[in-house]
């Protein structure tokens, strides 16, 4: 649930909605032409709310499938409530499958002005046409487009997108994806789009979800239980209890991160300090012996914990024995193995032994990542819970697939993957994805592209532990939390200083205020982050 229950987005792929559409008309008399005529009028309402409709002047672009007999549902609504329209519609409109025949035959006996567009000739008109127009409203490709768009309609969209104009898509901006989000050789570059039913995958992840603009969700007259088996949804505020007024360091939670290398200074420090600063009561970092003065120089509220180390100035295999007496003897909540622990093999073989042993939550991270991928039985073993945090890359690694493989398809291969392995797999990136291990997503919405850099994660992980310290004992919501601060507290510095020169020190500096709105004002992140419900 979201917060107190307020808000809750489930997001369904093109074949669930299709079984949903299908289930709808069969076994309740929901018809396609029904459903038809509920999308004409939720684009219409949009369009009302945002623009206006009456004296407006729009252009519809409609195709010759559904999506197009939508746009022509919605056409029917602007003129009747006093809107100036016209009608291009581009292919052979004898093509039109039911339903939307029925709307294109009664558009004509309404004497609308309908222009087709089968070649080029016909484009001077419409870039008239649409030079005068207030509003362009495009049901050219629906969700279901699976190939490069090319020739005349591949012309009339880049048109429409050089047009200036206002411009409203119907279900998913024409020439985007509906279960990857990619673009088919051009997309519409949409003010608003409004889907039907459930956002599809292609509306939420990228670049889909930049093509569309301020998107809108109408469920239409589809019965809402049939959403039921759906098993992804968007990633929103868990309120947060109160932080105990009487409480001391240990009630805030217990961490230690096993981290470092005579390389990678940033890591262990970012992974460790951003504990503190996302709420976390007591930070202990384990790192190799030579390395901790220059770190401690910068955190000092850490405590450390020096490590013997190899030739390389790694972690040496032999504190195996000492690091589980510290998590032992000091009762420790959630340990977090890898970052900027280098690729050293010594290292690596202990990463994969501690991963084995260790009974409590354990976050694998960057080097984490790499030493487990070569033994996954490591992972596979264990009994307390797994967070896997990777990148594109680092995904790769763990599940044999080629980056491009991933991005086809990335939320099925991110559930096959968490239900393999038994773990909580977070796929870092524009709009993260998190899987739980029964194979339930949830898809991140805050964060930005100025937080593409080296650092990043270890912050990442860092803020996840807190929010296990602090009061999300469910480690799933712990970790969907910490995802969800790290991308607001990105979003509060770009506010600030712009997207490009953000560090992971900004990051970190600003998850204290990430930690205030969602405590104060968990509405916020919805408005702001969250597709507005019709």
């Amino acid at each position: 649930m979201g917060v107190d229950g307020m808000y809750r987005l489930k997001v369904c792929s093109v074949e669930e909605m299709r079984r949903i559409d299908a289930v709808a008309a069969e076994s309740f008399g929901v018809s396609h032409l029904l459903l038809m005529e509920d999308a004409g009028d939720a684009v219409y309402n949009v369009i009302f709310r945002e623009v206006g409709v009456s004296g407006k002047s729009f252009v519809v672009v409609a195709g010759t499938g559904n999506n197009g007999g939508d746009a022509l549902a919605t056409a029917r609504r602007l003129y009747a409530n006093g809107g100036l329209v016209s009608i291009f519609v581009v292919g052979d409109p004898s093509k039109y499958p039911e339903p939307a025949k029925v709307n294109y035959e009664i558009i004509t006996k309404l004497g609308l002005p309908v222009t087709l567009i089968s070649d080029e000739s016909v484009l001077n008109k419409f870039r008239e046409v649409v030079q005068r127009a207030d509003v362009i409203v495009v049901g050219v490709f629906g969700v279901g487009l699976n190939r490069e768009i090319v020739g005349i309609h591949k012309a009339v969209l880049e048109e429409v997108n050089k047009s200036g104009k206002v411009i409203v898509s119907i279900d998913i901006p024409s020439g985007i994806n509906g279960n990857n989000g990619k673009v088919y050789g051009v997309a519409v570059k949409s003010t608003y789009t409004v889907t039907f039913g459930l956002p599809k995958y292609g509306n939420i992840l990228y670049p889909g979800y930049y093509y569309c603009g301020r998107l809108y969700v109408s469920h239409l007259s589809y019965p809402m239980h049939l959403y039921d088996e759906v098993r992804a949804e968007l990633n929103v505020p868990i309120r947060l209890k109160e932080r105990v007024r009487w409480g001391h360091k240990g009630v805030f939670g217990k961490f230690l991160a096993v981290s470092g290398s005579r390389n990678y200074y940033g890591a262990p420090y970012y992974v460790s300090y951003s504990f503190l600063k996302a709420g976390g009561g007591y930070s202990r970092l384990a790192a190799p012996k030579s390395i901790i003065p220059f770190i401690a120089s910068r955190a000092s509220e850490v405590v450390y914990i020096p490590l013997n180390e190899t030739v390389e100035g790694s972690i040496a295999r032999d504190n195996y024995d000492f690091i589980l007496k510290i998590i032992d003897d000091y009762d420790i909540d959630i340990v977090a193995l890898g970052p900027g622990a280098s690729l050293n093999d010594e290292t690596q073989q202990l990463i994969r032994e501690l991963t084995r042993v260790i009974s409590k939550p354990v976050i694998i991270d960057g080097d984490g990542i790499t030493a487990v991928s070569k033994d996954l039985s490591c992972i596979k073993s264990r009994r307390a819970p797994t967070i896997l945090t990777p990148h594109l890359g680092e995904f790769s690694r763990l599940s044999g697939l080629e980056i491009n493989s991933i991005l086809d398809d990335p939320i099925s291969v991110l559930r096959k993957l968490a239900k393999e392995l038994n773990s909580y797999v977070i796929l870092k990136g524009a709009h993260t994805l998190i899987s739980y291990p029964d194979g339930y997503v949830y898809i991140n919405m805050t964060g930005n592209p100025g937080m593409a850099k080296a650092g990043s994660g270890d912050v990442l992980t860092g803020t996840i532990a807190a929010m296990y310290g602090i009061g999300y004992k469910d480690v799933g919501e712990a970790l969907r939390m910490g995802v969800l601060i790290h991308g607001l507290a990105g979003d509060l510095a770009a506010e600030k200083m712009g997207e490009d020169g953000i560090t992971p020190d900004d990051i970190l500096n600003y998850l204290p205020n990430a930690l205030r709105v969602l405590r104060e004002n968990p509405e916020h992140i919805i408005e702001r982050y969250m597709p507005k419900i019709l």
